[in-house]
């Protein structure tokens, strides 16, 4: 309570009880897929296509595949056709994705190397060219050079960076926190020359074998800074189901010891590195080195193996293997050893569902890697619904199988859609036309490209509320679809006469408008009528994640009369605002809606004493024309 201590006037600020409630927005989508480029299992908001084009590396050329790039595609035709802003996750399988990365020595400190790593992992980053030189009159500040090589081997710079020292860790102007706050190419790191004087012995490429019984009941050496350790592999070691990483890991044990580790092998190493095994020394000496050595008869297992010297494998000393990361100019620095990674798993998706927890203002999932016909791809896009129903925030747009025709009722079931209200399938499947293809620089590709309809539709579900709302069904003549060259089956009235009871929405191409979308149902048509369509079950998210952001003031305030009829203010007004908007049936609001909160009518006295005041809310969602019927009758003369 406010004191009044002196005569005279005071002035206070009365609550008014309003809090308005803003509606939550209903076109953001989110891309999980495999890309070349951009910051792994990170979303990053994005607002338009250059955006995409820059971050994540644009289109892949897929060569003579008659589908196109998914994500690539994907997003480019979302914003073609009216999206306005999307997550963009790349996902690859963990672990199976490099980042290049190159060397230079100190010139400050011979014991000093300095390590540039590409932002991120891939293939990019070896198109990457470094200059880093003294600056004139200077030996102390220099100067970084970020680029790459264009067609006639000119070097085309890209970023730069002036002052720079490499000798006090804690200057302002040292090379690590400089570049790597601002850099959106490398990342630099100051290591000593030791974390790299490690002796190496590299096998040739083993992709050719497909069976590593072939080890079975033989043996080799191997030597770790001149410890010979015997490594032997029973007779049933290996089967036609072992990899090269179960090889790797039985040498590791072998050498190290399984029971008592040697300490003078107990830092070895053996990995399989792509389809090469590299043993490692573990210890960071110039003489370092591992060498290994079979018995020379039948029994070699080094010979299967391509390891050693004998048998043309590669083995480096500490030193060595220093000098070559060092091989270069001692200005200049070529990135390399990036890949894109192996396409992405169950547990990379996994991941990303559940970062996605976090991102509340997503409302459009699409998948544009995983179609629905196998067994793997079905079980990522179950996990995406699953998520979508923990969350109710959000709906997941299924792309069917590219090459199967819907033609009957069979030919959807056998595919055994799940009948779920929060997932959305689109058919069939669009035509593009090829960027790749040249007549005369490229002509062995193919024209047009394959592209799954989700992202069209994604797009047009953002275009559609920008222009109408979330309560008009995207779909009708205004769903001219930009970017189609063609579809992959032409799906006519008996055709969809199966296809939409099932929940199945049709592209089609319609006289004088083009290909647009022709239906606007959920997978649950059947299952749960109440959210057959689209636009009712996201009428119904729109209004629910709205109500909760915008009553969170309400949690800990006094559960008494003025708490519910503040509630019943502030909703009502919400939903009166949808109403003058358009977005329910009814004449009257009494007829579009109705706000409810109170003692003896949403609450019990049980229900207050527990700390729970209960709202219930009531909307008539508009239902699309999904069929408009004319009926046409003679008129008889009448005398």
């Amino acid at each position: 309570m406010p004191s009044y201590l002196h005569p005279g006037v005071y002035v206070e600020e009365i609550p008014s009880g309003a809090k308005p409630i803003e509606g939550v927005g209903t076109s953001t989508a989110a891309f999980v897929g495999y890309a070349t480029k951009g910051p792994m299992a990170q979303p990053t908001l994005i607002y338009k296509w250059d955006t995409y084009d820059e971050q994540f590396g644009g289109l892949r050329d897929t060569g003579k595949s008659a589908q196109g790039d998914p994500m690539g595609f994907a997003v480019y035709n979302f914003f073609l056709n009216g999206g306005t802003a999307a997550y963009i996750v790349r996902v690859a399988q963990e672990d199976s994705a490099d980042t290049a990365e190159g060397f230079l020595l100190n010139p400050d400190d011979n014991s000093q190397i300095i390590r540039f790593v590409a932002a991120n992992p891939g293939e990019w980053g070896d198109a990457l060219e470094l200059r880093f030189a003294p600056k004139a009159d200077s030996t102390t500040y220099f100067t970084l050079r970020i680029g790459s090589l264009d067609d006639e081997g000119e070097f085309k710079e890209l970023e730069r960076f002036t002052d720079l020292t490499v000798a006090d860790a804690d200057a302002a102007d040292f090379i690590e926190s400089k570049v790597n706050d601002a850099s959106e190419w490398v990342q630099v790191e100051v290591q000593n020359v030791t974390t790299y004087l490690l002796g190496t012995s590299s096998s040739q490429d083993l992709g050719a074998v497909s069976d590593f019984s072939v080890l079975n009941d033989k043996t080799m050496t191997v030597s770790v800074d001149a410890t010979a350790r015997p490594v032997a592999f029973a007779a049933d070691a290996f089967d036609g189901t072992n990899t090269l990483a179960d090889v790797a890991a039985m040498i590791q044990t072998q050498v190290v010891g399984s029971v008592v580790a040697n300490p003078a092998v107990e830092n070895f190493t053996c990995q399989a590195v792509g389809s090469q095994l590299v043993l490692t020394s573990g210890t960071r000496l110039p003489a370092s080195a591992v060498v290994v050595t079979g018995p020379g008869d039948g029994t070699d297992a080094s010979i299967d193996l391509l390891l050693g010297v004998a048998n043309d494998g590669t083995e480096l000393t500490g030193q060595a293997s220093l000098n070559l990361l060092l091989s270069g100019a001692a200005d200049e620095v070529s990135l390399s050893g990036g890949s894109d990674g192996s396409l992405p798993d169950k547990a990379a998706y996994d991941a990303v569902f559940s970062a996605f927890e976090k991102y509340r203002d997503i409302s459009i999932l699409c998948l544009p890697d995983q179609t629905w016909n196998t067994v793997g791809e079905q079980a990522i896009i179950d996990a995406a619904v699953a998520h979508a129903e923990k969350m109710k925030s959000r709906m997941v747009i299924i792309d069917p199988p590219a090459g199967t025709e819907f033609t009957t009722e069979k030919s959807v079931t056998d595919l055994g859609f799940k009948p779920k209200t929060y997932a959305v399938v689109y058919y069939p499947w669009a035509k593009v036309a090829n960027p790749f293809y040249n007549a005369e620089t490229n002509p062995g590709v193919p024209t047009t490209l394959l592209v799954g309809p989700s992202a069209f539709a994604a797009g047009m579900w953002a275009k559609t509320d920008g222009r109408r709302g979330v309560w008009k069904a995207p779909a009708g003549v205004e769903t001219s679809l930009l970017g189609v060259a063609g579809l992959q089956y032409v799906v006519e009235d008996s055709e969809q006469d199966s296809l939409n009871p099932l929940g199945i929405n049709c592209l089609r191409r319609m006289p004088g408008y083009g290909p647009v979308i022709w239906g606007t149902r959920t997978l649950a048509t059947k299952a749960e009528p109440e959210w057959r369509y689209v636009p009712v079950r996201r009428t119904a998210i729109m209004i629910e994640q709205s109500i909760f952001n915008g009553i969170q003031w309400a949690v800990f305030e006094p559960n008494n009369h003025n708490l519910w009829a503040s509630l019943r203010g502030n909703i009502g007004s919400f939903m009166d605002g949808l109403f003058r908007a358009g977005a329910f049936q009814g004449e009257k609001a009494s007829d579009a809606y109705f706000v409810r909160c109170g003692l003896g009518d949403t609450m019990t006295q049980g229900d207050i004493d527990r700390g729970q005041v209960i709202v219930i809310v009531g909307f008539a969602p508009l239902k699309p024309a999904e069929f408009v019927i004319v009926r046409i009758q003679q008129k008889v003369a009448q005398q």
